[in-house]
């Protein structure tokens, strides 16, 4: 790609340009006026309120990692809601994610699902994550994902490409609106638009979005109980009735 008014003989590609731009980027630190054009989901995570549920989850993470369907199993409701448009409880969570499997992708999306912080609808309604419980109204869900840390921006979609700058919380456009369910972490990178640096990547495990699958919690006499695992479906949107603040 060659700049319009440049020199005969001087003809910048789009990577070139952008290593030159990530060289200028680095001599500021990553300064924020960037940022400035960009809003800003910060990590949040109430289940510290409530000692059971922190409890739960820990037991949660513990059995994703050994893969243990049985175990996931026993934690569910007896009408656990297996997204929102297949069906209920723990029979159909085997059939529809092969749980038995130790490669099935729910323990992928359980994995990264579970590192994220979530928030209450109520005293006794938890969901994660908060991606999906605090993302703003008035943008559109299948068109931005949110840098749930501090991240890097690369120019390709190669770990070895240049670095052009750094997100931090961000929620960024997208090149390509998702379509349900956005199982980002099975996606080396993905492809946004940055307002300074155009068309980046960045990793697919370092956002999140809020079409992703999120997580319910429900407290029932007393204890808590996994209540679902879904994603939003265009034919099927969600609609979760809840108190003020929760997320359409």
């Amino acid at each position: 790609m060659s700049c319009s008014g440049e020199p005969r003989g001087l003809r910048l590609t789009r990577r070139s340009w952008l290593q030159l731009v990530a060289t200028a980027v680095a001599a500021t630190s990553y300064a924020s006026p960037v940022e400035a054009d960009l809003r800003v989901l910060r990590p949040e995570d109430e289940s510290t309120r409530d000692k059971s549920l922190q409890a739960l989850l820990a037991s949660m993470r513990s059995i994703v990692r050994r893969k243990d369907s049985k175990a996931l199993c026993a934690l569910m409701a007896h009408d656990f809601k297996v997204e929102f448009d297949v069906g209920k409880g723990p029979d159909v969570f085997r059939r529809q994610w092969d749980s038995e499997s130790s490669t099935t992708a729910v323990w992928a999306v359980l994995d990264r699902l579970l590192s994220l912080g979530g928030t209450f609808y109520s005293n006794s309604l938890f969901a994660v994550p908060y991606v999906y419980t605090r993302f703003p109204y008035d943008l559109d869900r299948l068109s931005h994902v949110v840098a749930t840390s501090d991240i890097p921006v690369n120019a390709e979609a190669n770990l070895a490409s240049a670095r052009v700058g750094m997100l931090k919380h961000a929620i960024v456009p997208l090149v390509t609106p998702l379509t349900p369910p956005a199982m980002l972490c099975q996606q080396p990178f993905v492809a946004v638009q940055h307002p300074a640096f155009g068309l980046c990547y960045v990793a697919g495990t370092d956002v999140y979005s809020p079409v992703g699958h999120r997580a319910f919690f429900e407290k029932r006499q007393g204890r808590w109980r996994w209540l679902g695992l879904a994603a939003p479906t265009l034919a099927t949107p969600p609609v979760l009735l809840a108190a003020a603040g929760a997320a359409p």
